[in-house]
């Protein structure tokens, strides 16, 4: 069915919930096709995963990498990594001089995850949406607030671990449609989950429908954004001293940093050393 299809009927009165991952940098939907598989639905330009990022314009609130792309002409306009914020009155600093409620910018991703989905697989009503094993009953509260303000039915809030196991499980063959629950007997798995904000240890006990959680710890300030920052203050650093300026002192030049940063990150996976553009 291609995006600009409406879906028949039948397939909408037979539509089940979606599961979506809320991340801190990067968020997706998925769902069940009709032989019971999950599959991630892409956004609208064909990704799976959207950047987490909301950048309110003068007439229109643009979600994820466009908002990214936007960020560096508009940083006081621009938010991210909120999923850290959950549970606060607002976020960390104000947008365009207002708070703004950290559900509420997560309200606008977990929305747009909503319209992408609804153009390839139809309306979609109920959710599932994953959170840290950590997070208490305020911030898990918060996140099913958000869905609520999206439009969404939240069915439930689980945890990353869980929903984490029930992936391994399907593709080693241990969870199956037409199977009561987890196969193969009783079994303890370790599930570490080191995102983009969080970091999370979780041993899982699984044995039929039955996930029950022995012990978890976890961080939820120690993630790829808190490597992108140690990067940012030794490229920072490294500018103050050969030129005495700041890049991180204008907001703009502070987000064109982060990116260039993100990049030479990501680069430096393949490459043994990679060149970074410090604009000022």
């Amino acid at each position: 069915m291609s995006p600009s299809q409406p879906p028949a009927a039948d397939k909408v009165s037979k539509a089940v919930p979606v599961g979506i991952d809320l991340g801190t940098t990067y968020s997706l939907i998925a769902h069940l096709d009709p032989q019971g598989r999950p599959v991630s639905i892409p956004n609208g330009l064909g990704e799976v995963l959207t950047p987490s990022a909301v950048l309110f314009d003068d007439d229109e609130v643009v979600v994820g990498r466009q908002a990214v792309k936007s960020s560096i002409l508009s940083a006081d306009r621009f938010a991210d990594c909120f999923k850290r914020d959950m549970g606060r009155d607002a976020y960390h600093r104000a947008i365009r001089g207002q708070a703004v409620p950290p559900e509420v910018l997560s309200a606008f991703v977990l929305a747009q995850l909503k319209h992408d989905a609804e153009r390839r697989i139809g309306p979609v009503q109920q959710a599932v949406i994953t959170v840290p094993a950590f997070f208490d009953e305020t911030r898990r509260k918060a996140t099913q607030d958000a869905g609520r303000l999206a439009g969404l039915e939240v069915l439930d809030i689980i945890n990353e671990p869980t929903a984490a196991a029930l992936a391994y499980g399907y593709q080693q063959g241990l969870v199956q449609p037409d199977q009561d629950g987890f196969q193969g007997g009783r079994r303890r798995v370790l599930v570490y989950d080191l995102g983009g904000g969080t970091f999370d240890v979780t041993i899982l006990e699984l044995e039929g429908r039955q996930f029950r959680a022995l012990a978890t710890d976890g961080d939820v300030r120690l993630g790829g954004r808190d490597f992108d920052e140690r990067l940012v203050e030794h490229i920072a650093e490294q500018c103050r001293q050969i030129h005495g300026l700041d890049p991180r002192a204008d907001p703009n030049d502070a987000i064109q940093l982060w990116l260039e940063v993100q990049d030479c990150k990501h680069a430096v996976s393949q490459l043994s050393k990679t060149p970074v553009v410090c604009n000022f």
